[in-house]
């Protein structure tokens, strides 16, 4: 899934960097400094959400410089359809996941450097 999210954010020319020991995927645009973690195949749970969200929130924190946008990636739609809403509710976290036609998810555009409609 990893893999998937950087191509996609190269396609977008995005230059995604993923040499952090602590962030898994990280890159800078115009728009501000992103920061995405991927959950494993099968973590679409709210309860897996919500501790990505917990541990993408705690990377955000050690890094040198806090991300202006935060994202979970998961490598199929959330099990719950209220909970991407509540994670962003509760700990300011866009949940993406990949669907057989592309990306879905909050933002899903933005944080992945596309057109509105293209994710």
């Amino acid at each position: 899934m990893r893999f998937e999210l950087m191509a996609a954010l190269l396609r977008a020319d995005r230059q995604p960097r993923a040499d952090s020991p602590v962030a898994d995927v990280t890159c800078t645009t115009e728009h501000g400094r992103f920061l995405y973690e991927v959950l494993g195949a099968g973590l679409a749970t709210y309860t897996d959400l919500r501790s990505g969200a917990a541990r993408l929130r705690e990377v955000d924190h050690a890094l040198p410089t806090a991300a202006d946008h935060l994202y979970l990636v998961l490598s199929q739609p959330p099990c719950e359809d209220w909970s991407p809403a509540a994670v962003h509710a509760v700990f300011g976290v866009q949940v993406l996941w990949r669907t057989p036609q592309g990306w879905g998810g909050q933002d899903a555009a933005t944080a992945l450097g596309l057109d509105p409609g293209q994710a």
